[in-house]
């Protein structure tokens, strides 16, 4: 075992006999070994202390077997390790300790060649770079000169949905554009399909940040040009005409409603060629979803999505292996750099330069090397994200009169839940998302068919030891719903120890209970659809029979922190608004405190938009642009 990343050889016994047992070989996929454990160990990072605190979970699971047994649990017997597991999986105390272990020694066990090949799946995936002529307008931050300044009409900082669309479209109208984007620029074969790679190649602080306060919620964004619209599920959905109502009353204006927001989404939707999930292409999940959604005579469509030419290799949260989905990256920034913008990846914004209560620039470093660039610009424009861009005004001490910046976080929180079918389902082999309820979406409810990876499927199942590896055999018969609901907001983001984001947030009774309802709805269609069994996922060992499980859902006691959940859309830190005192930016993005600065990503966002808002930062942008684009004449 890499004594580098568990130094304390004490240790050593205790986490590869949990990890044995939680993971047994016999079954269709082989057991953990010394591979697995240094996996796990290093899931959360590799420092000194982040190691010793997961290496404590596993000793603290060792030394409390002395209570049930008398002895340690690596000194048990494989059968009386087997019969403890099951008994703390129903422990109110060391089910939660034991959750944690398992979940980080399964996602760590199962990303590897020799899980997809026992499974007969495909662990490599990932084509040739594609040719593009664009990329000599690409600069990368290691040929970057020190003290290198430049000049142009604006300057974006970030790819994603808002910073693409708004460089493009100052593009087209003949400004000079400087993007710069503290990513790379990654194609294609940079896509493998490797989850814990992904994390840590194109995800915001490796996938490790995470929002804390009656729940633990992983909030993921991505980090490499296109943002998080290079890893997310190309779910494309417009913002509700009823959210835009509840916006335009907030903010006692117009200027979002349905009607003068219908051209933008228009626009956006045929750059991105966005159509529903072809019928070849929405696999099994789908199937059993309109099988049960049309059995309780419920609403059920064909997810649409910017992925013309997907061809289901099942890993968009991970990068398109085939280029097939229209993320920024593959879309508005190419037609940005062919009208003649100039990208700058592996650079940092650092300030943003002013002048007389104007913003005349951002000065930035070169990621790997440190020098300075300087962008002199006309308009300057903020893009990287509901939590980088508050974070970015909070380290220079700008545009905060109002103590909002940061402030009115809402996330989305999701989870999920899977079931257990008689019938063949690979859910694996098809689209993250192909179809949705929207039966219960005005109660701040969606419901969508969800599949994952072979490496995580063993997740979705609350089992440990020899049951475990029994139902991983299985695997292929397992189908997903996942549930996110429309949240207050509740959260903020702070500037942490050495300033990292330290995100906070409270799940209220009303998300709490929204969740639950979810779960018990999903429940329903996937026992409607022909389910055996349901596996809830919960921080607790939880597996229902597919007869009664809506009904004990809604009958469980769950409080916030009994919830696995994660998010993938942050939004709302830097609030729009007329106000000064009660708004970060006007309803023209422009900041407040700062002519010329425009903040043009998800922390303008008024609220949840209740679906997945790729598209609602994409519209918001695209007006953007043009009134960006009338400043400059």
């Amino acid at each position: 075992m890499d004594a580098d990343i568990f130094p304390d050889p004490a240790g050593r016994p205790a986490a590869l006999a949990l990890a044995r047992a939680i993971l047994p070989g016999g079954g269709l996929f082989p057991g953990a070994d010394e591979r697995s454990v240094v996996a796990a160990l290093g899931l959360l990072g590799r420092s000194p202390g982040i190691v010793g605190t997961t290496g404590a979970l596993f000793r603290m699971l060792d030394l409390a077997a002395v209570a049930y047994t008398g002895a340690r649990f690596s000194a048990l017997a494989p059968d009386r390790q087997e019969q403890l597991l099951q008994r703390w999986e129903q422990d109110p105390v060391l089910r939660r300790p034991l959750f944690l272990a398992t979940f980080l020694l399964k996602t760590a066990h199962f990303d590897h060649r020799s899980v997809y090949d026992a499974a007969g799946c495909v662990y490599e995936k990932g084509g040739p770079p594609e040719p593009a002529r664009w990329l000599r307008q690409v600069v990368a931050g290691n040929e970057i000169e020190d003290g290198l300044e430049l000049e142009c009409d604006a300057v974006v900082v970030g790819t994603g949905a808002g910073g693409a669309v708004v460089g493009k479209e100052l593009a087209e109208r003949g400004h000079a554009v400087v993007f710069l984007e503290e990513g790379e620029l990654h194609r294609r074969d940079s896509f493998k399909g490797s989850v814990l790679e992904a994390k840590r190649r194109f995800y915001r602080a490796q996938a490790r940040i995470a929002a804390v306060g009656n729940a633990l919620i992983p909030t993921f964004m991505g980090r490499l040009v296109g943002g998080s619209t290079a890893i997310n599920t190309a779910t494309c959905f417009r913002t509700p005409d009823w959210i835009l109502d509840e916006w335009c009353s907030k903010l006692d204006s117009d200027a979002l409603a349905p009607e003068r927001m219908r051209p933008h989404f228009e626009r956006v939707e045929q750059a991105l060629w966005v159509a529903p999930v072809k019928p070849e292409l929405r696999g099994p999940v789908a199937r059993l979803v309109a099988r049960g959604c049309d059995r309780l005579g419920w609403h059920h469509a064909p997810m649409l999505r910017n992925a013309p030419e997907c061809d289901a290799q099942g890993v968009c949260d991970f990068g398109c292996p085939s280029g097939a989905r229209r993320s920024m990256d593959l879309s508005y920034v190419p037609s940005a750099l062919m009208r003649g913008a100039v990208l700058h990846t592996g650079v940092r914004a650092e300030r943003v330069l002013t002048e007389a209560g104007r913003a005349t620039g951002i000065e930035a470093r070169a990621v790997a090397t440190g020098a300075v660039l300087r962008v002199r610009a006309r308009a300057v424009v903020l893009a990287a994200g509901a939590v980088p861009t508050p974070l970015f005004l909070l380290r220079q001490g700008i545009c905060n009169r109002s103590g909002l910046v940061g402030r009115n976080l809402s996330l989305h929180p999701a989870t999920s839940i899977s079931a257990l079918f008689d019938e063949p389902v690979k859910a694996h082999e098809g689209i993250p998302q192909s179809c949705y309820c929207g039966e219960f979406h005005r109660e701040g409810i969606l419901l969508s068919g969800a599949s994952a990876p072979v490496s995580l499927v063993a997740l979705m199942i609350p089992m440990t030891g020899r049951r475990l590896a029994a139902a991983l055999g299985q695997f292929d018969r397992v189908a997903s719903l996942g549930v996110m609901v429309k949240d207050h907001t509740r959260g903020r983001v702070r500037l942490g120890p050495r300033g990292a984001p330290l995100v906070t947030y409270w799940l209220t009774g009303r998300e709490t209970e929204l969740l639950r309802r979810g779960l018990a709805r999903a429940a329903e269609i996937l026992v409607a659809a022909g389910a055996k069994r349901i596996y809830p996922l919960l921080g607790r060992f939880l597996v229902l029979d597919g007869a009664g499980a809506a009904q004990k859902l809604q009958r469980e006691r769950l409080a916030p922190w009994d919830f696995v959940l994660t998010s993938f859309h942050p939004l709302g830190t830097c609030p729009m608004g007329r106000d000064p005192a009660r708004s970060v930016v006007g309803l023209d993005h422009e900041a407040h405190e700062l002519r010329s600065l425009f903040i043009v990503d998800g922390s303008t966002v008024p609220g949840p938009p209740a679906v997945n808002p790729q598209i609602t930062v994409m519209a918001m942008a695209d007006r953007a642009a043009g009134l960006i684009a009338e400043r400059l004449g």
